[in-house]
């Protein structure tokens, strides 16, 4: 895959990850009271899951610190098994794994920030 695009993807990834840190910043209450607010928060775990996916496989094998195949799981539970998901690990993505994706990811991110914005 081109620079360009795995840049693109990585954005995209990004932007799903705040967009959970959002969520996040809405407290467990807020998850637990209002079924928009956990749905919003299952959808954006299937929707991470869809954009690592789009990196490739040989970006993730390079990658062994990116948790793909359990997030993986997550997203075929959610959208396969949804009545068997459990709202405590969905919470536990959201509010703790999600940002330390986040984090192990800045610096990949940040390049393909300034290589986009460079085009």
């Amino acid at each position: 895959m081109s620079d360009e695009r795995t840049d693109q993807r990585l954005l995209y990834v990004e932007a799903t990850l705040k967009e959970i840190a959002e969520l996040a910043a809405r407290g467990r209450a807020a998850f637990d009271a209002d079924i928009a607010v956990a749905r919003a928060c299952q959808y954006s775990v299937i929707r991470l899951a869809a954009d690592l996916d789009r990196l490739g496989e040989e970006w993730l094998a390079d990658h062994p610190d990116v948790p793909w195949r359990l997030i993986k799981g997550m997203r075929n539970r959610i959208a396969h098994s949804y009545w068997l998901v459990d709202d405590d690990i969905v919470w536990a993505v959201v509010d703790v794994h999600a940002s330390e994706l986040h984090r192990s990811l800045a610096a990949e991110i940040d390049v393909a920030r300034a290589r986009w914005a460079a085009e």
